[in-house]
């Protein structure tokens, strides 16, 4: 999604089409009319202001992040492509209804050249800055292979095609970095695909977004204007592997883990959902995840051990194991699961995320808020997402025991130990 300033405006409608009656007015902006090739070139610089006329709508308006029906902006391209031959159209009250441009409308557009953290951008008032003249055909987009030894800068805000790309790896944002380097983003659409998958083909346009001094390949994404510029997609296969090596990172995608035992019983029950803290026999660091399936309910004891097949998955920091169908969890027997006993709290809780864990001497520091929360000196919370429990401020355990639990919303990060019953608490 593209990150841009929020000015308001009022938007006035878009200028009345010009069209001549061959269908197309004489503005191709050759014999002498500024080009974008002009702009990203350098001949145009940064707080200068441009007209260009015959250029044509390569895509449809970026998406927001809220209902408001409004849109960021589009992108424009030269008739002839290549090159530096596209360039961004933001708004500075972002554009409502009175936006009508579509992709292959020829258009003249008056606006600011604004270097938002060195993406060119062409900022303009509002939609009246913009007057259809008519309409063209795109050129191709620019066929770059595989993407390797790009020069990314030359592509920015163009569209292209990379051929054999695997997506290697997703991150909480759903989006994949590719072969090539760059990100496979949703600036227009949102693309349903894994790590590992292949595209045979990927068409979309170069965005750009920079917000420091150094500029590498993963500050580049193609952003597809429809389902239509994918290629053949395939999922990749199903690999065994162990908790161990997802939570390290050296695996994504479709996977197994055999064998791994439950630390709490199943919950989820009131949302027909199914989750289930899980770890690899002997616990440890970096031991534990999260299995989910969203298909429907089953009760599942505490010790109860799996083979489990589904795709990793990052949501919002917490990593767990994504099981579309409630058949990918098999249940093969039972295991007494370890717990690890934490004298001091650790130094970063990251390594223990979902593990069963003890930590000894614990007093509260705060009190319980409504929906069961309240915070200790351990640098850890108890929840009551397994149990339900009352505590004050100030009261001590001499050990408390359960899964560690995750959250991470606006931009605030919380372990919480989720104890399992009574038993849990030892005074």
């Amino acid at each position: 999604m593209i990150a841009l300033l929020t000015l308001i405006a009022c938007l006035d409608p878009i200028q009345k089409d010009t069209d001549t009656a061959s269908g197309d007015s004489d503005d191709s902006g050759a014999g002498g009319g500024s080009s974008i090739f002009d702009v990203r070139s350098g001949a145009i610089g940064d707080g200068e202001t441009v007209t260009l006329t015959g250029v044509l709508v390569s895509s449809p308006v970026t998406r927001v992040d809220d209902d408001s029906g409004r849109s960021d902006g589009f992108f424009i391209q030269d008739p002839a492509g290549g090159e530096k031959s596209g360039l961004y159209v933001w708004s500075q009250g972002q554009f409502g209804d009175e936006l009508t441009v579509v992709v292959g409308d020829k258009v003249s557009i008056s606006g600011q050249i604004s270097e938002f953290y060195d993406w060119t951008e062409l900022v303009v008032g509002d939609a009246s800055s913009i007057t259809r003249t008519g309409s063209g055909t795109l050129p191709a987009p620019a066929a770059l292979g595989d993407g390797a030894g790009v020069d990314w800068d030359a592509y920015e805000s163009v569209p292209v095609t990379l051929t054999e790309q695997t997506v290697e790896s997703v991150n909480a944002f759903n989006t994949g970095t590719l072969t090539a380097g760059v990100s496979l983003d949703d600036g227009f659409v949102y693309n349903d695909y894994g790590c590992r998958g292949h595209y045979a083909t990927v068409t979309g346009i170069v965005f750009f977004r920079n917000y420091d001094d150094e500029v590498t390949p993963d500050d580049w994404s193609l952003n597809n204007r429809s389902e239509a510029d994918l290629g053949a997609y395939t999922e990749g296969a199903v690999i065994d592997t162990t908790i161990h090596a997802i939570r390290m990172g050296e695996v994504c995608g479709p996977v197994r883990v055999q064998g791994v035992v439950s630390t709490a019983a199943s919950y989820g029950e009131s949302k027909e959902e199914t989750s289930i803290f899980v770890q690899d026999v002997g616990g440890g660091e970096y031991s534990s995840l999260l299995a989910f399936s969203p298909s429907e309910h089953v009760a599942y004891d505490a010790g109860t051990t799996f083979d489990i097949t589904g795709d990793v998955s990052n949501y919002y920091g917490l990593i767990e194991l994504f099981v579309g169908d409630i058949a990918g969890i098999s249940a093969t027997g039972t295991a007494e699961p370890v717990v690890d006993v934490l004298v001091d709290a650790p130094a970063d809780w990251l390594p223990w995320q979902s593990a069963l864990v003890t930590i000894t001497n614990v007093t509260t520091t705060s009190d319980q808020d409504d929906f069961g929360v309240i915070n200790t000196d351990k640098g850890v919370y108890l929840d009551d997402l397994l149990s339900y429990f009352e505590a004050t401020n100030g009261q001590t355990w001499s050990s408390v025991t359960g899964p560690i639990f995750y959250t991470s919303y606006d931009d605030e990060v919380k372990f919480l130990l989720e104890p399992r019953s009574a038993a849990d608490f030892v005074e």
